[in-house]
């Protein structure tokens, strides 16, 4: 009779340094001796090894994503911002930046929904934009961090919300220039209406203006668009001198 395989199996395992196998019965009616392990006299019991487990330790580290409320200063503010959950996610790695020189009580303050909206392209449009309203763009403060109608999961919304009056509030500019989402053929909602009547946005004044992406030569309609923030927007804002 030809041998069991699962206990051919076993054994093979065993002499691998599978630890301790134990069989029904032995095989050719020798005792196993597992590898490792002291033979086993005749007639004496057999003496268990002591055994010794070590405690799982199982520590979990869970965000606290309400340490932006109590921030009073605004470098500790995106600190708690960049270990919230919402930014921590592997899919929002380009979600979160911070200038490298935070100003505050600036004259202006520019909110893009996203930090990929400033490209290298969109900024020499608003840096171009800028200079033709006397404006240096160095002296604005700059909001990167993600608060994209698009991307962001309804529930996030309302926090998302919070987060920016939490900013606006610590940065204090005396203005607030939106540029609006840009539409993709993959939304729903309708984009933000481009609007340069000033309204109120977190106590302060505010004007809503197209997204710089919506500004770039390779867009449809760009150019009508420009002509639109030279000769509506801007001059009815009331803020700017054209030069």
């Amino acid at each position: 009779m030809s041998a069991n395989p699962i206990k051919t199996y076993l054994l093979a395992q065993s002499e691998m340094g599978g630890g301790e196998i134990l069989l029904s019965e032995p095989p050719q009616g020798q005792p196993v001796q597992p590898q490792g392990q002291s033979v086993q006299l005749q007639g004496q019991p057999r003496r268990a090894a002591p055994t010794t487990v070590a405690p799982v330790v199982t520590t979990t580290v869970a965000p606290n994503d309400s340490l932006w409320k109590n921030a009073t200063d605004i470098n500790d503010f995106y600190e708690a911002l960049r270990k919230h959950s919402i930014y921590s996610k592997s899919m929002r790695s380009l979600s979160f930046l911070v200038p490298k020189e935070i100003k505050t009580n600036a004259a202006y303050l520019l909110l893009f929904n996203s930090p990929q909206e400033l490209t290298a392209e969109s900024r020499g449009i608003l840096e171009r934009l800028f200079k033709k309203l006397g404006i240096d763009l160095k002296t604005c403060a700059i909001s990167f961090f993600f608060k994209c109608d698009e991307t962001a999961m309804p529930r996030e919304k309302p926090v998302l919300k919070e987060m920016l009056f939490k900013e606006i509030e610590l940065l204090n500019p005396q203005k607030i220039i939106f540029f609006r989402e840009a539409p993709s053929s993959e939304k729903i909602e309708k984009p933000a209406k481009a609007d340069g009547t000033p309204t109120t946005f977190a106590g302060k004044p505010a004007i809503t203006l197209y997204s710089l992406l919506e500004m770039l030569p390779s867009k449809p309609n760009y150019k009508e668009k420009m002509l639109e923030m030279w000769n509506q927007l801007l001059p009815s804002s009331g803020w700017f001198t054209i030069l």
